[in-house]
């Protein structure tokens, strides 16, 4: 373990010099500002986007500088089991995540009068469902890198899934979507995290406990599956990959 905190740090480090720990910090005081002063935007759209959309977009960004910079060439060269390395990329991308989710705190702790009085929200609780959503969609960005074999098909997928997977259940948990619709977004990591978030921080919303269970397994699954069959056999190709790409 002594080799893998380094890992963590350096990773900690490069999110620093390009920038997105300053964007993270900046997007988190703009939307604790917007839920304060106007708390009828929906405090639960602060967290949707800091768990369906702002984790995919910390990865593509950091993977597409890393590119491009050709930082992966040590990583290829290192004899560091590939598991370790992705596991200290996820966490450094973790802990920078941590950012929106204490500005949402603060500010609902300080407001909690404009939200309503009968919610007594169990931020523990909370936090954990955060924090899988949030390691769900890192993984799905690293995925997405992993799978797409240019930059232009990169963008695409990103967007993708952030307009299909994404968009969709925020539309959804603000009822701009039928309720009906609910049984074709199973399928969406984002709707599953918002499902468990929804039923921790709303009274009035109130899912059966058969869909509470499955947003918990398959969020699970989904990781499992994608780090097992994509981003373990994969990665170092990946990074290899890019690097000739580069060369060229």
């Amino acid at each position: 373990m002594k080799d893998f905190f380094p890992l963590v740090w350096h990773d900690i480090k490069r999110l620093y010099n390009y920038r997105i720990i300053h964007f993270v910090v900046v997007l988190t005081f703009l939307f604790s500002m917007t839920i304060w002063f106007l708390p009828q935007f929906g405090s639960a759209n602060f967290l949707y986007i800091s768990i369906f959309v702002l984790p995919v977009i910390i990865f593509s960004i950091s993977m597409f500088i890393e590119r491009e910079e050709k930082t992966f060439v040590p990583l290829i060269t290192s004899q560091t089991d590939t598991l370790k390395i992705v596991a200290a990329k996820i966490l450094a991308a973790v802990t920078i995540e941590i950012f929106p989710f204490i500005g949402y705190t603060i500010v609902t702790l300080i407001r909690s009068s404009e939200f309503s009085n009968s919610i007594h929200i169990n931020y523990f609780f909370l936090f954990l469902v955060y924090l899988m959503g949030v390691i769900v969609h890192i993984i799905i960005g690293l995925s997405l890198s992993i799978i797409a074999k240019t930059s232009r098909i990169l963008s695409l997928s990103y967007l993708g899934y952030i307009v299909v997977f994404s968009l969709l259940p925020i539309l959804y948990s603000n009822g701009i979507i039928p309720q009906a619709f609910q049984y074709y977004l199973i399928i969406s990591p984002a709707y599953l995290s918002g499902v468990l978030v929804d039923y921790i921080i709303s009274d009035a919303l109130n899912p059966e406990v058969w869909l509470i269970i499955l947003s918990i397994v398959l969020q699970i699954v989904y990781a499992v599956v994608l780090i097992r069959f994509v981003v373990m056999p994969f990665f170092k190709q990946y990074l290899l990959a890019t690097t000739n790409e580069n060369n060229k």
